[in-house]
C-alpha cells in the first residue's frame, strides 16, 4: 500500500481508502459478517482510511465497521458524516451532536478523525430535498461542528461535495474553515478537476479538486466506480428514474478497450484512473465484500493506463461518450 497526507490534516493516509456505502449496503446486497470480513481483508490489505455515514443502510456500515475494528491493532481514521434536517437549523448543535452520539455508539469509538456534511448545498434553503444555502453551512452548521469539535468527538470537519450548486459550494470552501471534500471524480466524469468539454453536459462539479488544493484541504475521491457503471455489471435494480446512472452504463460500455494488460476489469480501470491524479489523497471505493477489497487495494501495484489509451479516453469524453 502507498500512504500520503491528507491536506492539512496531516493523517497519514492510504491512497486506496474503503467506502462504507457497501457494508452498508447501498451497493448490492451483503451480510454484516461478509462486511465484516471485507473490512478486516481491508486491514490485512494495508487500508486504513474508512468512510462511513448514518445514511448508510441505516446505521448498517457504522454497526458494521465498529464490530470489524474491535480487537485490531491497527491504527485506522474513520470520517463519518451528519445530514443536518434544515427543521433543526434553529438547533443544529444538538442535532449534529444527536447525530454523533449514535455514531459513536455503533462504530465503538470516543470520537472520529473527520466530520463531513452530508447535505446538499444550494442557493436558497430547501431548492432540493435535504439542501442548505451557503449562509446555513457558514451559520447554525459550522457553529454545530465546531462545537462537536471542541467537545473532542471529532479532530477534523470537512465537507461532501456532490451534487451542489457550485457558486454556493465555491462560497463554503472559500471560507477556509472546512478540512477535508468529498470529491466526485471518476472515468466518466472529471469536472472536479477541470472545466467539462464545450458543449457536452456533464455533471459539472466545479473543479472543487482545484479549490481544495489552494486552501490545503485534504481531497477524498468519492463514486470511483460510477455508483456501479463501472464495473462488470449494476448489482441492483436500476430505479426507473436514475438518468445518470443509466447514461453512465451506457458510456462505460465504451471503455473496453481499457481492459489491457494488467488491467483486466472495468472496476481496476476505474480505480487506476483515480489513482493516476495525484491530487487526490485516498479514493474510497464501495466496498461490500472480501473480493471488492481485495481487488481495489492490489490496484495500487499496477501501472497507469498506458497513454495510446489515455488518448482514445479523452477523444470520448471530449464528446460525451456519444457514440
Amino acid at each position: 500500500m502507498q500512504y500520503n497526507s491528507l491536506g492539512r490534516t496531516g493523517l497519514n493516509v492510504s491512497r486506496v481508502g474503503f467506502g462504507g456505502g457497501g457494508i452498508g449496503q447501498v451497493w448490492g446486497a451483503t451480510t454484516r459478517d461478509e462486511a465484516v470480513r471485507a473490512v478486516h481483508r481491508a486491514l490485512d490489505l494495508g487500508i486504513n482510511y474508512f468512510d462511513v455515514a448514518p445514511a448508510y443502510g441505516d446505521g448498517k456500515a457504522e454497526e458494521a465497521l465498529g464490530i470489524a475494528l474491535e480487537g485490531r491493532s491497527e491504527e485506522v481514521f474513520i470520517g463519518t458524516k451528519v445530514r443536518v434536517p434544515a427543521d433543526d437549523l434553529a438547533n443544529a448543535t444538538a442535532a449534529v451532536q444527536r447525530s454523533m452520539e449514535t455514531s459513536l455508539r455503533l462504530l465503538k469509538r470516543d470520537s472520529v478523525d473527520i466530520l463531513h456534511v452530508h447535505n446538499r448545498f444550494t442557493q436558497d434553503r430547501g431548492d432540493v430535498p435535504n439542501s442548505l444555502s451557503a449562509d446555513d453551512v457558514l451559520g447554525p452548521v459550522l457553529d454545530a461542528y465546531r462545537a462537536v469539535q471542541q467537545a473532542g468527538k471529532t479532530r477534523f470537519i470537512g465537507l461532501s461535495a456532490m451534487d451542489h450548486d457550485v457558486p454556493t459550494l465555491n462560497r463554503v470552501m472559500e471560507s477556509g474553515h472546512w478540512d477535508t471534500v468529498l470529491a466526485y471524480y471518476n472515468l466518466l466524469n472529471w469536472t472536479a478537476q477541470q472545466p467539462p468539454p464545450p458543449g457536452v453536459d456533464f455533471f459539472d462539479n466545479g473543479q472543487n479538486i482545484q479549490l481544495a488544493k489552494r486552501h490545503n484541504m485534504g481531497v477524498i475521491g468519492i463514486r470511483s466506480h460510477a455508483a456501479g457503471a463501472l464495473s462488470a455489471a449494476v448489482d441492483r435494480p436500476i430505479a426507473n428514474d436514475n438518468d445518470l446512472l443509466r447514461k453512465d452504463v451506457a458510456s462505460a460500455a465504451q471503455l473496453e478497450f481499457l481492459l489491457d494488460g494488467p488491467i483486466q476489469t472495468l472496476s481496476q480501470a476505474a480505480m487506476v484512473f483515480c489513482l493516476m491524479n495525484r491530487d487526490i489523497h485516498t479514493t474510497i471505493p464501495g466496498v461490500k465484500n472480501q473480493a471488492e477489497a481485495e481487488e481495489t487495494a492490489r490496484c495500487i501495484d499496477l501501472g497507469p493506463i498506458p497513454v495510446a489509451h489515455m488518448t482514445r479516453l479523452q477523444e470520448l469524453y471530449n464528446k460525451g461518450f456519444r457514440p
